[in-house]
C-alpha cells in the first residue's frame, strides 16, 4: 500500500501518544497552570511540561530531552506548535480539569493563540489506498483510549452524478457499525476531513444519545466537546464549508480503490 506523502507540515505531525502527570492542587487566584507530560513516539519516552499563563492566555510547551526533535523531519518551531495543540486537546478531554484553566485552553484553541502558529495546510488523500480500519485504529488508540468496540467499512457508491444532500457517515449503535461515504473517497479530499468523519461516528459510541426536554439529543454539549478534540477539527470543518458543493458535484473518477461495499443511507450532509 503506497503511504502518505513525508510529513512536514506543523498541522500533518504526529506528536506521539500523551500522558499526563498527576495535576497539583489548585491554589486561589492561581496564575499559571502547570502539567508534566511522557509522550511516547517511535518506542521511546519523553519527559516535557506545559505551562498556562491564565492572565495572559499563552502557552508554553518544553520538552526535556532534546532528542525528541529527531524524531521529525522539519524544525523545532513547527514540532513545538504541533505540539502544543495536541496537549490542549488532551487536557481538555479531562473531566477534572479546573474551570480557569478550561476556559483559558478553550480561547487558545478556538482564537489560534498559541506560540508559533503556523499557517495550516491540508495532506490530500491522493491517489494512495485508504485503509479504514487503520484510521479506526489510529484514532481509537489518540482519542478513546482503544475503548470503542466498532467495525467500519465503507458505504455503496451510488450512482448519482449530482447529489442535494448525503451523511458523510452513519453509526448502527445495535451493530456497532461505521459506514463512510465513498465521496469522501476522492483524490481532492484532505485526509483530516476523512479522519474528522471516522472519528465524530467512534463519539457517538463515547458519548450515546441523551434525553434532554423529552428529546433524544445526538449532538448534545459533551459530544461536541469530545469531537472538538480531535486535533485538525478546524481545519477539517473549513474546507467541509467552503468545497461542500464540489462534493455534491459528480464523483471523481481518480477516486482511490473501495475496499468493501454495502449498503448507506443518503439523507443529510452531517451524521
Amino acid at each position: 500500500m503506497r503511504k502518505p506523502p513525508a510529513i512536514t507540515s506543523e498541522n500533518s505531525l504526529r506528536s506521539g501518544s500523551i500522558i499526563f502527570g498527576p495535576s497539583r492542587g489548585i491554589r486561589k487566584n492561581m496564575q499559571v497552570y502547570s502539567r508534566i507530560f511522557r509522550c511516547r513516539k517511535d518506542g521511546f519516552d519523553f519527559m516535557g511540561q506545559i505551562k498556562i499563563d491564565l492572565q495572559e492566555t499563552v502557552v508554553n510547551v518544553e520538552v526535556f530531552n532534546a532528542i525528541y526533535f529527531d524524531c521529525f523531519d522539519t524544525s523545532p518551531k513547527n514540532i513545538i506548535s504541533a505540539l502544543e495543540k495536541t496537549l490542549l486537546t488532551k487536557l481538555l478531554s479531562e473531566k477534572n480539569l479546573p474551570a480557569s484553566s478550561r476556559e483559558a485552553i478553550l480561547s487558545l484553541s478556538s482564537k489560534g493563540k498559541t506560540k508559533n502558529k503556523q499557517p495550516s495546510t491540508l495532506d490530500l488523500i491522493n491517489d494512495y489506498k485508504v485503509n479504514l480500519k487503520e484510521i479506526f485504529d489510529k484514532l481509537n488508540t489518540e482519542y478513546f483510549g482503544s475503548k470503542i468496540k466498532a467495525n467500519i467499512e465503507w458505504g455503496k457508491k451510488v450512482n448519482k452524478n449530482n447529489l442535494t444532500s448525503f451523511r458523510f457517515g452513519s453509526y448502527d449503535p445495535e451493530k456497532r457499525l461505521i459506514r463512510i461515504h465513498p465521496r469522501l473517497n476522492q483524490s481532492f479530499v484532505p485526509l483530516s476531513v476523512l479522519e474528522l468523519t471516522v472519528h465524530h461516528e467512534m463519539c457517538h459510541q463515547w458519548v450515546p444519545m441523551k434525553r434532554e426536554r423529552g428529546m433524544w439529543i445526538a449532538h448534545h454539549l459533551q459530544f461536541k466537546e469530545k469531537e472538538r478534540e480531535y486535533r485538525f477539527y478546524d481545519e477539517a470543518r473549513s474546507w467541509e464549508k467552503e468545497n461542500w458543493k464540489k462534493l455534491m458535484g459528480p464523483a471523481s473518477k481518480t477516486s482511490a480503490p473501495i475496499e468493501q461495499t454495502k449498503t448507506i443511507e443518503i439523507t443529510t450532509l452531517t451524521g
